[in-house]
């Protein structure tokens, strides 16, 4: 049975990790939606859990690493919502992989895939392979394409937070600053996949994105609202770039080729969306990059000096 009275039963994977919380809390206030997690730890956010057990949800205790956790889960549920943030393809690829299988023997319609984040479709292989935040992505999706269940993409451009994180040498940019960058935060991430999963027939991609804007731009946004007065410098040309992530692909096994490679990907004009369905949506009204630094002050450019 995928419906309790009205209300469309939902399975949300990975609901206690940053993402996941956040899409939890906001399908909880769905009328039309009985909220059900899959989480490793019920210890992790005992508040996340009363919510979704007062909502008369269910909590499951699994892992996406030990298939038969995710058999029973599954059972009943009309969606399944992927909110898996791993750089271990063990758990990305092989335990997405796992979870949509029990999906489909349970009879579950509708899967949505943890593909947040920027277009990589006009992206070859080998160069979405640079970097393990994305390359997961296009490897799943391959087998996902091999079965008949129905899929529902959310695809929201850089998100905020992360792309915040990864300037810590400085804020800066490869080759030229004349296209901008697809940004959207986690609470706005979070409030279309609950509004679009709602919607019980909505499938295919659905392109939401919070703020469109340059390095440059962010920079001047981040002095007035910081009272800094810091300017965005330009690291060299796209093919400096590739050269220097081959250098320190070959002699830095840290986190330095990782971040080079998700540059190669967001300073590439491919990265960003020609058109986006913010429109299918009005009753969200997405945080532009000024408003998400004024809400969240905690939020700041680590390389960057007050």
């Amino acid at each position: 049975m995928q419906t309790t009275g009205k209300k469309l039963n939902i399975l949300i994977v990975s609901a206690t990790g940053k993402l996941g919380s956040q899409i939890t809390k906001e399908c909880l206030k769905r009328s039309n939606l009985l909220v059900n997690i899959l989480v490793r730890d019920p210890q992790k956010d005992k508040e996340l859990i009363e919510a979704v057990e007062k909502a008369g949800g269910k909590v499951f205790k699994g892992d996406l690493t030990q298939p038969e956790s995710l058999k029973e889960p599954t059972k009943g549920m009309h969606t399944v919502i992927s909110a898996v943030n791993s750089h271990d393809e063990k758990v990305s690829v092989d335990g997405q992989i796992s979870l949509l299988k029990e999906c489909i023997n349970n009879g579950v319609e509708r899967f949505v895939p943890s593909d947040f984040g920027s277009n990589y479709k006009d992206f070859s292989r080998e160069e979405l392979n640079r970097t393990i935040i994305v390359s997961p992505k296009p490897k799943f999706q391959e087998y996902l394409d091999t079965t008949n269940i129905k899929q529902l993409h959310f695809r929201t451009g850089g998100i905020f937070e992360t792309f915040m994180y990864i300037f810590d040498q400085g804020l800066g940019y490869w080759g030229d600053d004349s296209f901008p960058i697809d940004l959207t935060c986690y609470y706005d991430i979070a409030q279309v996949v609950a509004h679009g999963v709602s919607r019980p027939d909505l499938t295919g991609d659905v392109v939401f994105v919070g703020d469109k804007l340059t390095i440059r731009k962010a920079a001047e946004i981040y002095n007035k609202v910081r009272g800094t007065n810091i300017e965005a410098k330009r690291f060299g040309s796209m093919e400096e770039l590739k050269t220097l992530y081959e250098i320190k692909r070959k002699e830095d096994k840290g986190f330095l080729p990782e971040v080079l490679g998700v540059f190669l990907i967001t300073f590439d004009e491919r990265s960003t969306f020609k058109k986006t369905n913010n429109s299918d949506f009005p009753e969200i009204n997405p945080l532009s990059f000024e408003e998400f630094l004024k809400r969240y002050p905690e939020q700041k450019f680590p390389g960057v000096s007050a």
